[in-house]
């Protein structure tokens, strides 16, 4: 796999573009919504160059393809428009990016812009003197390019959460483990014991399901893959049932799960991303999981997200589960024994 997929999901949760215009981050707007599909981003570019290296430079990172899931998805769906073309009809797109040459600009860089055709949407404008000064930078700055766009994908997803949350979830999660996360209408708690709760979407063709679960801080070896995954394990043996007698949720090992220490928020994560398995059954699909230590209690604590959608595509139902859990903060509260 490409250095720009380590770059995507090591830093990728950093502040990023702090100067950039913050646009309506889901309040009220006159504005029309967004169009498109989920992961896809309009790249706008001249005609002269539309079929030239610099349009098959933004392809390739933009279709880079996506980590830790079962079949071959790229990270966006890219429609290259000239610029002749760009109507009215494609300004109101989610994501667009729009590559601009002229020699006022004196070195090359992206100007970031929130809704303005469409609400939620970000607008890059990738600016340089030159082509090749453009095509360098890009490449150059292409773990931020993906940030910004990811990170525009998620914001969406919280939004709704926010706007549309499902009763009762949040004040649960704060009741019972001391943190907060936002779940949209729809995700219904399927199971609450002693130190884990699962809460899941479901349709007749997929699941997406949250699992979050706490153990004692007890080993300086806790942020480690094999740790995390030893853990994982022991609690989705006991607790995540397949559909047959014996049949339970556990990690696949033909195809190792990643591990990646990040920072969010001012907090230390490890991350893993990874596929699961049914054992017992023929069942499986990608998950992450972030842990972080609650250091005042004395604990460290685990969200997970996991989709099963057989047959589908997998890459937005994982982006949205991912959005959810980064949706996650740890409150200032004592946590009961």
């Amino acid at each position: 796999m490409k250095k720009i997929l380590v770059l995507l999901f090591s830093i990728t949760l950093v502040l990023i573009n702090q100067s950039c215009d913050k646009g309506t981050k889901g309040s009220k707007t006159l504005l029309p919504n967004v169009t498109g599909k989920s992961g896809e981003v309009v790249v706008v570019i001249s005609n002269s160059v539309i079929k030239d290296t610099i349009a098959a430079t933004f392809k390739a990172i933009l279709e880079e393809e996506y980590p830790m899931i079962p079949q071959s998805e790229p990270l966006f769906n890219v429609v290259m428009i000239p610029t002749s073309s760009f109507s009215d009809i494609f300004k109101s797109h989610r994501n667009i990016i729009i590559v601009k040459v002229d020699d006022s600009f004196k070195e090359a860089k992206i100007v970031t812009q929130r809704d303005v055709w469409a609400a939620p949407q970000t607008l890059l404008n990738i600016v340089g003197p030159t082509y090749p000064a453009i095509q360098k930078m890009i490449t150059e700055e292409q773990d931020r390019l993906i940030q910004l766009l990811e990170q525009a994908e998620r914001d969406r997803i919280v939004q709704n959460a926010k706007r549309f949350e499902a009763e009762g979830l949040r004040n649960f999660l704060a009741k019972k483990f001391g943190i907060s996360a936002y779940f949209p209408k729809g995700y219904k708690l399927n199971l609450d014991t002693t130190n884990f709760a699962w809460i899941s979407y479901e349709t007749p063709s997929t699941t997406q399901g949250i699992l979050i679960y706490e153990y004692p801080y007890t080993d300086a070896n806790t942020f480690s893959a094999e740790y995390l995954i030893e853990q994982r394990n022991s609690f989705t043996r006991k607790y995540v049932a397949g559909p047959t007698p014996n049949s339970y949720m556990s990690t696949e090992t033909i195809i190792p799960p990643r591990f990646t220490p990040l920072m969010y928020k001012g907090r230390y994560f490890g991350q893993l991303r990874g596929l699961w398995t049914v054992i017992g059954h023929p069942m499986g699909g990608p998950f992450i999981s972030l842990t972080t230590i609650d250091e005042k209690n004395n604990r460290a604590i685990t969200i997970e997200g996991f989709v099963f959608a057989p047959r589908l595509d997998k890459r937005n139902y994982v982006r949205q589960v991912e959005a959810l859990m980064l949706s996650f903060e740890l409150l200032e509260k004592e946590v009961e024994d």
